[in-house]
């Protein structure tokens, strides 16, 4: 009876699914966009961070500042067979530009996977350093810094009473790096021990663990927490991204949901105006013996109906939206806002369109309850007399 008194409507039939898929196929559209943009971040971040990689600092607990000692570093060796304990100072060359160096040890190299782009790696030798790309690049052009040529920079250290206390130390640019996609390629590297005795620290500033695997990242960081001291990786990144996609599409799924609300309130009219017009089929069916829970099935009938298809139909625009957005605004990303090559930038996935006939069942069901529900309570009495 339901699909009789569709098919007897078509075109009132066909409208109201259109509305339905519509805002079906707005909020599925929205949703693959956001979760198209999030998966390009994460891959960004996969291409330039280490996921297997954790980077230990000093902590902060209720006692003071836990620092990272010899000691903090030999026990870290009894967990973990990759430690590579680190320090870093600022330094000015004489053009006035600021970076950093790094004291490190040749396992923190092979940790990072860092990759020669001329030269060779800081040997034995006390003062040699070897170049982040970018910092070569910017050395070379506004101090002429030349490979093997002695360089001179300014260490920026500051006394107990706040003031700098500079010290000139010459370097000797032995190699630069291949751009790395972080923040070493800012930076330039020299021999550990050679760093520690230029700031006269007794103290690291970070030690950096490498694991098997990422799945051990969460379980290892549980234990440098035990050290009393703080860690941060690229899954930090990665939850940040997850955090602000999640609440850009929850935003922009509320806006474009209105167009379900105005689909619904469709379903909702088509279904009261069906009441009126069948009055007396709801009186005839009473009076044979129909209950009201028969009548009350007959009206939600429809709307499931009604549901079922604007589901599938929203998820065929849907489909068609996403693939156009994909193709037309990718192409705008690449050529005009100069980002580089992305395979795709709407993702969509069965539990996508699984929610968007979800969604268009539980919207046309819940618009249908008020007619139903009134058409179940009509007196059969009444509704005779209009025959």
């Amino acid at each position: 009876m339901a699909i009789r008194q569709l098919r007897l409507k078509k075109l009132r039939t066909l409208l109201i699914l259109l509305g339905i898929a519509i805002g079906v196929a707005t909020v599925i559209t929205v949703v693959s966009l956001g979760e198209g943009l999030r998966i390009n971040a994460i891959e960004e971040i996969q291409k330039s961070r280490d996921l297997t990689l954790i980077d230990v600092s000093p902590g902060f607990r209720e006692n003071g500042l836990v620092l990272i000692s010899d000691s903090k570093v030999e026990e870290m060796n009894e967990y973990w067979e990759v430690v590579c304990p680190y320090v870093k100072d600022a330094y000015v060359s004489p053009s006035g530009t600021y970076f950093e160096i790094f004291g490190v040890q040749e396992d923190y190299r092979t940790a990072n996977g860092l990759e020669l782009a001329e030269g060779s790696w800081f040997g034995s030798e006390e003062n040699q350093i070897v170049l982040g790309s970018d910092l070569r690049e910017k050395l070379e052009k506004i101090d002429g810094v030349r490979i093997g040529t002695p360089v001179t920079a300014r260490l920026r250290l500051y006394g107990e009473d706040g003031r700098p206390l500079d010290r000139e130390i010459s370097f000797t640019p032995v190699g630069y790096l291949k751009p790395a996609g972080n923040e070493l390629d800012s930076g330039a590297f020299m021999k550990l021990e050679y760093a520690k005795g230029l700031s006269k620290k007794e103290y690291y500033d970070g030690v950096l663990i490498k694991v098997e695997s990422s799945s051990l990242v969460h379980e290892t960081r549980e234990q440098i927490d035990k050290l009393g001291l703080s860690s941060s990786s690229a899954q930090d990144e990665i939850d940040s991204v997850n955090r602000i996609m999640n609440g850009v599409t929850l935003v922009l799924s509320f806006f474009s949901s209105i167009s379900l609300l105005v689909g619904g309130l469709m379903v909702v009219n088509t279904m009261v105006v069906s009441v009126y017009e069948r009055t007396r089929e709801i009186g005839i069916s009473k009076a044979i013996g129909a209950s009201e829970y028969d009548i009350l099935r007959m009206f939600l009938a429809e709307c499931l109906f009604i549901g079922a298809l604007g589901g599938v139909l929203g998820d065929i625009l849907g489909i068609l939206f996403s693939t156009f957005i994909d193709r037309v605004g990718r192409a705008l990303l690449i050529s005009r806002l100069e980002i580089g090559n992305i395979e795709h930038l709407t993702a969509l996935n069965f539990e996508i369109l699984a929610a968007g006939v979800l969604i268009s069942l539980f919207v046309s069901i819940a618009s249908g309850l008020y007619p139903a529900w009134r058409a179940s309570k009509l007196d059969p009495v009444s509704a005779l007399r209009q025959l």
